[in-house]
């Protein structure tokens, strides 16, 4: 028995992996998932046979095996995942007495010892008992390095009614994090956390074949290539998708669904792929929007990053009554979100679609961890869809266009982060934030203002070429911020420790205002003076005009800037005057204020920093400039309040 199990244990990668793996074509294929799977629609449960193969690319013996057993979070109100969100996420409550888990029956090594027994559930993050979220299985023989162990594993998942992410609402099923997942080994031990409430996924690259069996009637979507269909003459259908160089799989089944399949290409650079549209019969109006804004995802996505190299992309739109599946991506297949009843000058639909197709960049190709730092993907994306959203819809109105009312996206970020407040910086473990609402803000809106913000100093073109040598060197592999940030530097020419440093470690706030403006005649002197000190400023030539003062009234105007907040950034401050005359000014920001002065034969008439707008961090941009005589504007402060309140609706989504 000890030979055998070495022997399994020690395949060589010249051999059964290079059989079982294939050689990658994009990504290293550390596993190999086959699962062969049969949707219950009575029970709600989905029952499954798995076969995983996974390989030890480490330099060190590993002696056990990790899991995520996702479900298992809405197993009861003990989990991790129940206990920190309450039984709510995104606004949706958990449905009554409709609980999720997953039960894994058996677990052994193939054609080998039965493992079952050796199971044991772990908790790294929080030390709750309760939690059955990961479950380790200690091995009889450590995999070497460089070998490979391949297991037969059969579990069954009870689907919940819709929720976080996944789950059944009618006929309506989302089937994500649905079986067991081996965790990430890296630096000696295994990185394979709690479901939190506030956390996300992280998995090696690897090929995955699943067959999914389904009543009669179900419109199945998958991620990955369909690669066979065939009727059991008992009332079911099965569907296989395969796909390679992806990290999760997710698939969905409703009979309600429309399914549209249209083709996209682009020369430069090449891509072909099929859109695979399956819509809901109740939102087939939304279906041009969706097709459109997809295509606009994939146009941008791919000349600004790089090419979209799978052969299929298949967006989900969810029926009302299950919205909680809404806004979610996994590899080649996202959900959207949408109604009949929003106008086409509200653009959600577009929002949320072209979203949660550019994770299939920063989570499904660029595969950072989203446990520990949630802003490589959720800020990253947030910040590309910022820019999609501009260049197709318009930067003044890009999320909403409905007559006189015009806001963009960049206001809608901003205005989530004006709201934030100083308890988090934006690298941090995603269940370790303050709250729910705080781990959205920072890594979502702060961190994609925050890349805005390093785009405007280092320039679009500059900024432009960092991402694209970010995607390209890190795709298919497990980036790190110092990854990131080395990357910028590299690209720039430039040390920007002191901006990644206070930015992203940091809770602070970017906060610089015209602090005073002031014009003051000078008078003619009076009194007694001594030789040489009558009148020095009234007697000052301008050398810029080269006009003799002596002659005309003179003014000494003063602009004073005030740094508000902790952070410190360079700024540029125009200062106008009565005449027309312009002047622009730079300060490096690190004292409190900084005052500029000047003795013109005109007044101030305003002064404004940041008069590019390339600071979309500054927190209080209505302190940004001031005129002599100030403006009272309260229609200003009724469409602040509309966007601050349409704005907690995004937040509270968290997409």
């Amino acid at each position: 028995m000890k030979k055998h199990l070495l022997l399994v244990l020690s395949c060589s990668l010249a051999t059964a992996v290079a059989v079982s793996f294939g050689l990658a074509a994009m990504s290293e294929h550390i596993v190999h998932y086959t699962i062969d799977v049969r949707l219950d629609t009575e029970t709600k449960t989905v029952a499954g046979e798995e076969t995983l193969t996974w390989r030890n690319t480490s330099e060190v013996p590993v002696p056990d095996l990790w899991f995520h057993l996702y479900l298992n979070a809405f197993k009861n109100n003990r989990s991790t995942f129940m206990i920190e969100s309450g039984g709510s996420h995104r606004g949706f409550g958990a449905g009554k007495d409709q609980w999720g888990r997953i039960d894994v029956t058996k677990i052994a090594i193939k054609d080998g010892p039965d493992l079952t027994a050796a199971m044991e559930f772990m908790h790294p993050d929080d030390d709750n008992k309760d939690d059955q979220t990961v479950m380790r299985v200690i091995l009889p023989e450590a995999v070497p390095p460089g070998g490979s162990i391949t297991l037969d594993i059969s579990f069954e998942s009870k689907l919940p009614h819709v929720f976080a992410r996944s789950g059944f609402g009618g006929d309506f099923y989302m089937v994500g994090q649905w079986f067991p997942k081996i965790g990430v080994w890296e630096n000696g031990a295994w990185n394979c956390h709690q479901y939190h409430a506030e956390s996300e996924f992280y998995a090696d690259f690897g090929v995955f074949e699943v067959s999914i069996t389904v009543p009669e009637g179900y419109v199945v979507g998958a991620t990955g290539q369909r690669a066979d269909e065939r009727e059991n003459g008992d009332g079911t259908v099965t569907v296989t998708h395969a796909q390679e160089d992806v990290h999760d799989f997710a698939w969905t089944a409703c009979p309600d669904f429309v399914e549209i399949r249209k083709p996209f290409t682009l020369d430069d650079p090449p891509v072909r792929t099929e859109m695979i549209l399956l819509v809901h019969r109740s939102h087939l109006k939304l279906k041009d929007r969706y097709e459109q804004a997809l295509r606009n995802g994939l146009e941008f996505y791919s000349t600004s990053y790089g090419a979209y190299p799978y052969p299929t992309i298949t967006l989900v739109d969810p029926p009302l009554n299950a919205l909680a599946a809404g806004g979610m991506e996994y590899p080649t297949l996202f959900t959207t979100m949408g109604s009949v009843f929003f106008p086409e000058g509200l653009r959600l639909p577009e929002m949320v679609t072209i979203h949660e197709f550019g994770h299939g960049y920063w989570y499904g190709m660029v595969a950072s961890n989203e446990f520990e730092e949630a802003w490589l993907d959720e800020g990253i994306n947030s910040y590309s869809e910022i820019k999609a959203m501009n260049r197709y819809y318009g930067p003044d109105r890009s999320m909403i266009d409905l007559g006189q009312v015009k806001i963009s996206d960049l206001v809608f970020g901003r205005s989530a982060v004006i709201g934030t407040s100083r308890l988090d910086p934006i690298i941090r473990n995603s269940w370790d934030f303050y709250s729910g609402g705080s781990y959205s803000a920072n890594v979502y809106q702060k961190a994609a203002l925050t890349l805005l913000t390093l785009e405007g100093y280092l320039g679009e073109d500059v900024m432009a070429r960092v991402m694209k040598t970010y995607f390209e060197r890190w795709k298919f592999k497990h980036p790190r911020s110092e990854d990131f940030f080395a990357v910028a530097e590299e690209v720039s020419g430039q040390d920007l420790d002191w901006f990644f440093d206070q930015f992203f470690r940091s809770p602070d706030k970017l906060d610089y205002a015209v602090g005073t403006i002031r014009s003051t005649e000078i008078k003619a002197p009076r009194g007694e003076h001594g030789a040489g000190e009558a009148g020095e400023e009234a007697g000052k030539v301008d050398a810029k005009k080269g006009q003799d003062t002596g002659t005309i009234k003179l003014y000494k105007n003063e602009v004073t800037i005030v740094r508000k907040g902790e952070l410190v950034f360079p700024q540029e401050i125009l200062v106008a005057f009565e005449d027309g005359e312009e002047v622009r000014e730079t300060w490096d920001g690190k004292d409190r204020w900084m005052r500029f002065e000047y003795v013109r034969p005109t007044k101030l008439k305003m002064a404004r920093i940041d008069p590019g707008n390339k600071i979309p961090l500054e927190v209080d941009q209505m302190n940004n400039s001031r005129l002599m005589e100030p403006e009272t504007t309260p229609l200003l402060r009724h469409a602040l309040g509309a966007m601050l309140a349409f704005q907690k609706f995004l937040t509270f989504m968290s997409f």
